[in-house]
């Protein structure tokens, strides 16, 4: 295929919220790279004309309609990717409802933080258990959970998300410890993009320029910064490379 470098040649990924931004920067990147995609998000029609690009450049992909968090969803996902591929070797875990600025006191917090641990946390869990028997039936997998410096910087208004995203990195390093053993990776980047969610929220809250002097080297990221990173993770070039968490933010978090 035309500019697909055939690192990932063979590997089969799904990768959840695809249907634009940082989603659909990796499974682009992906299917660039050799990999067959299947992509998951809320709207049809954006992960159709996700494919259609993906596949004009060369690539495969599949779009299935889908909710973070719904187990069934999670398994008919799964069930796509082994009926049409017979593997799955990279999991993306990107799909989350983000939840506004809150404050601690607000009465609203408790719903909040179940939503936000419904989509995120329990989402990446429900697909991680699903896919678990077929990487250890295959020797092996890769998978890859979507963190924030919010969590490391207890930035004030986001507990929900922030606690959300703190969960995901111990389910992440657990993950890692528990099945290595089955040469399953998993690992967390801390992802900061401008998506089309960040851009009205920076926007809505006047916090552009507040945001944007955090970040070390001065600009905000796009999509297609982050996917390099998930595409090296998905590769055999991170084979020794699992239980880590790994800033792709110019620098706003640094552990």
């Amino acid at each position: 295929m035309s500019g697909v470098s055939g690192r990932l040649a063979g590997k089969v990924a799904i990768v959840t919220g695809a249907g634009q931004g940082i989603g659909e920067a990796i499974a682009a990147g992906y299917a660039a790279a050799g990999a067959k995609v299947i992509i998951t998000g809320r709207t049809q029609g954006k992960l159709d004309a996700v494919v259609a690009r993906i596949t004009e450049a060369g690539g495969t992909a599949i779009g299935i309609e889908a909710l973070a968090g719904n187990r069934e969803h999670a398994r008919r996902t799964v069930n796509r990717a082994i009926a049409e591929w017979g593997r799955i070797d990279v999991l993306v875990n990107n799909a989350h409802t983000f939840t506004d600025y809150l404050p601690i006191e607000d009465p609203k917090m408790e719903e909040n933080c179940g939503t936000d641990l419904q989509s995120a946390f329990f989402g990446s869990l429900q697909l991680m258990q699903l896919c678990f028997s077929h990487m250890v039936a295959q020797g092996g997998g890769s998978i890859i959970n979507m963190g924030t410096g919010y969590s490391i910087r207890c930035e004030p208004g986001f507990l929900a998300y922030a606690a959300t995203k703190e969960a995901i990195r111990v389910l992440t390093k657990t993950a890692a410890k528990e099945w290595g053993k089955h040469k399953i990776r998993v690992n967390t980047i801390l992802p900061s993009a401008l998506t089309p969610k960040s851009i009205w929220y920076l926007e809505d809250s006047g916090t552009y320029d507040l945001e944007l002097a955090k970040v070390a080297m001065g600009r905000f990221g796009e999509p297609k910064d982050i996917a390099p990173t998930a595409i090296f993770l998905a590769s055999d070039d991170a084979d020794f490379v699992t239980g880590q968490t790994i800033g792709v933010e110019g620098g706003t978090t640094m552990l």
